[in-house]
């Protein structure tokens, strides 16, 4: 009997495919134009708020994002072991806490908590904060993960 998980498909397109992608889309905006991914984060962002002496601190963020997209393109497929999924999903988890809190504090709750005064910027970073944080924290708590006969993890 084989007692690999089997993870299903929403989980595997999302966690080896479309965050990778999204993360490794940031990672070249940010190195590329800085000031757009500013723009995207704050909306009162002006071409003067942007200092290129901050833009070291643009080449580690790009430099975190490289990391998220190698950890769940490359990492992830590379094992079965899903201790080492729930840690790594769990760990990004709190990343996107992180972000959102990051975007609270920038928004201020009038507009974070207010959907329809959102710019598509916002609906974009929340879309990406909010469904794969949550599908994170399912997956993480083993909801639709299950042990069988199934070999969905082999071949990834």
């Amino acid at each position: 009997m084989d007692t690999e998980p089997s993870i299903p498909f929403p989980y595997r397109f999302l966690f080896l495919y479309l965050e990778p992608a999204a993360a490794f889309f940031g990672t070249i905006i940010t190195i590329v134009d800085p000031f757009q991914y500013l723009q995207s984060l704050s909306p009162t962002a002006t071409v003067s708020s942007y200092s290129p002496l901050t833009r070291p601190i643009y080449d580690q963020l790009a430099a975190h994002l490289l990391f998220f997209s190698w950890s769940q393109a490359v990492v992830l497929r590379s094992t079965h072991d899903m201790t080492v999924w729930k840690m790594l999903l769990f760990g990004m988890f709190l990343c996107d806490i992180l972000h959102l809190f990051a975007s609270y504090r920038i928004l201020g709750p009038e507009i974070f908590f207010s959907p329809s005064l959102w710019r598509w910027e916002e609906w974009v970073n929340f879309v990406m904060l909010y469904g794969p944080g949550g599908l994170k924290l399912a997956f993480c708590a083993g909801v639709g993960v299950r042990r069988g006969e199934s070999k969905a993890m082999k071949g990834l």
